[in-house]
C-alpha cells in the first residue's frame, strides 16, 4: 500500500466562484473528478484508449459533505483514497483542502467499470486493479465520515 494518498492542487480561478468569489457548489465536483483522473493516468492507462475500446468508468453513486467555502485564489488540495477495490467497481473518498490545510470539502463515489456497448459492467485490467489496490489503505474507518 502507498503510505500517502494521491493529492493534486488546484487553483481556484475567477470561473470557478459565483458572484461573491466563493467557489459554486457543483465545482467541487470538478476539482474531485480532475483528481480521479489524474491518479488513474498513474496506470499508464489512457482514458481516450480505452474509450476507443468501448470500456471505460463511470459514476454510480455519489455523496458530499461541504464543510466551508474555497474562495477565489485559494489553492486546493484534493485527495483521491480508493477505500475499495473489486474486479469491476471501486469506491474512492475524496477530501479538498486550502492552503491553510483546512478541510473544504469531502466526497465518496462508487464507480464501475463497464463494457460500454453493451452497458454492463466487466472487469478491470489486472495491472489497473494491482495499481489501485496499492493505494487501498488497511483501515479505512478514520476516513469514512457519516453524513
Amino acid at each position: 500500500m502507498s503510505t500517502q494518498p494521491f493529492t493534486l492542487n488546484a487553483r481556484v480561478y475567477y470561473e470557478d466562484t459565483d458572484a461573491g468569489g466563493i467557489v459554486y457548489y457543483a465545482n467541487y465536483l470538478k476539482f474531485c473528478e480532475r483528481a480521479r483522473t489524474e491518479w488513474l493516468r498513474g496506470m499508464n492507462m489512457s482514458q481516450h484508449e480505452m474509450l476507443e475500446q468501448h470500456k471505460g468508468f463511470v459514476i454510480k453513486n455519489i455523496k458530499g459533505n461541504y464543510i466551508s467555502s474555497a474562495k477565489l485564489d485559494d489553492l486546493l488540495t484534493i485527495t483521491c483514497i480508493p477505500t475499495k477495490a473489486r474486479f469491476a467497481s471501486l469506491k474512492i473518498f475524496q477530501q479538498v483542502y486550502n492552503q491553510h490545510q483546512e478541510l473544504l470539502f469531502e466526497f465518496e463515489c462508487s464507480i464501475a467499470f463497464l463494457n460500454m456497448l453493451e452497458k454492463k459492467p466487466m472487469p478491470m485490467p489486472k495491472e489497473a486493479l494491482d495499481y489501485i489496490k496499492q493505494f487501498v489503505p488497511e483501515d479505512t474507518t478514520n476516513l469514512e465520515v457519516n453524513f
